[in-house]
């Protein structure tokens, strides 16, 4: 074969991926939005629904191995992962009810918007179903933005919030109100007097559907331990019901490891937490989509060691929130040399060892007994 010569099926390749490229040129970006990129979203948000479901029933299965009734605590932990109703809820009443609306109003509006159900019965599919009202579609909109911007502000102006949260944070918030507020503008004309907006509107929000859709994909709903706040107690560790949690002391050091997969967002680790240091946060993370059955660590405490044995026995944070409290000489101990050193001074303390301790002068106990004759 001479260089340069091509046989006859890369003729026709070159024609196709030639043809590709000519339609492309085109095509505007609404085509391109509307088109091929929506179906390549679609489609993989449905890969990575089933991969989650099958990884997250994966996990719960390794998990529930060592299991009285393993059949038994698989539903239940299915049934509490399908109806999160939040053990910390008691905590923040007024805050995890709004986090409640503002995730109900999310999910239903987009599935029971009559302009979307419109577009799926046009649709090859040609699939229709009950439509929201109007007006309540537009009131659950407007809920959403205004929570979203109470949420967005309150991580922005609470300096509490604000320390532990990331930009991240607030991209998301801004990411997840997007598609309302482009298409409650859409739907009501509100900014066609831009040209620029009205105009391209659509394309934005669709747009800005997608980026949800592709966000929600690799979003992971996870517990974090503060590190001011956290004195590496291991309450949630014995509290949760899935071995999310577990903990592990290695030489001078407690680790803290959490398998996002067997979590079930039950929100037992922020209830028990005395310290208050346990949160369930979202988290954006396309490797944390493969990591099945691995776990990472999520917080570190250094351990206080005994000042007699030099045995490691609790978290040093713990102990000097103890040592706030209660004064005394055998906080810094193990418990056995805590029980040896509270024995000894139990027994300098008793009578028999006060009788004994004169006995050192003979002297004394001889003018004693003078004494008691006369």
């Amino acid at each position: 074969m001479k260089p340069g010569t091509c046989y006859p099926e890369n003729y026709a390749l070159s024609a196709n991926i030639h043809q590709i490229i000519v339609g492309l040129r085109k095509m505007d970006l609404y085509s391109i939005v509307d088109g091929p990129f929506l179906w390549i979203v679609l489609l993989a948000f449905l890969a990575g629904f089933l991969m989650r479901i099958s990884f997250f029933l994966c996990a719960i299965g390794v998990s529930s191995r060592s299991k009285e009734n393993r059949q038994f605590h698989i539903l239940t932990t299915l049934a509490r992962f399908f109806l999160p109703f939040h053990k910390a809820f008691a905590k923040k009443p007024f805050y995890a009810a709004l986090r409640y609306i503002f995730h109900v109003c999310l999910f239903i509006v987009p599935i029971w918007l009559s302009g979307h159900i419109v577009l799926w019965s046009e649709s090859r599919f040609e699939w229709d179903w009950i439509a929201l009202p109007d007006a309540w579609a537009d009131g659950m909109t407007l809920s959403i933005l205004a929570l979203a911007t109470y949420f967005l502000l309150r991580r922005i102006i609470a300096k509490n919030i604000r320390q532990d949260s990331s930009i991240r944070d607030i991209i998301l918030i801004i990411v997840a109100a997007l598609p309302f507020l482009t298409g409650y503008f859409l739907a009501h004309g509100t900014l066609e007097f831009i040209p620029i907006l009205g105009e391209n509107m659509v394309t934005l929000h669709m747009l800005s559907g997608e980026a949800m859709i592709l966000t929600a994909l690799f979003l992971f709903y996870t517990t974090r331990l503060s590190i001011q706040k956290c004195t590496g107690c291991a309450s949630c560790v014995q509290n949760c019901p899935t071995e999310t949690l577990e903990c592990n002391d290695k030489g001078g050091v407690r680790l803290f490891d959490y398998a996002h997969f067997q979590c079930i967002c039950c929100g037992s680790c922020v209830g028990v937490c005395p310290e208050g240091a346990a949160e369930l946060r979202h988290e954006i993370s396309a490797k944390r989509l493969f990591q099945v059955f691995s776990k990472r660590e999520i917080r570190s405490v250094e351990l206080e060691a005994c000042e007699r044995c030099g045995a490691y026995f609790a978290p040093e944070p713990q102990m000097e929130k103890i040592g706030l409290t209660f004064a005394s000489e055998c906080i810094k101990c193990c418990p056995e040399c805590r029980k040896t050193k509270m024995g000894d001074r139990l027994h300098q303390l008793s009578p028999w060892h006060r009788q004994k301790t004169p006995a050192k002068h003979p002297g004394l106990l001889t003018r004693k007994a003078s004494d008691g004759h006369t």
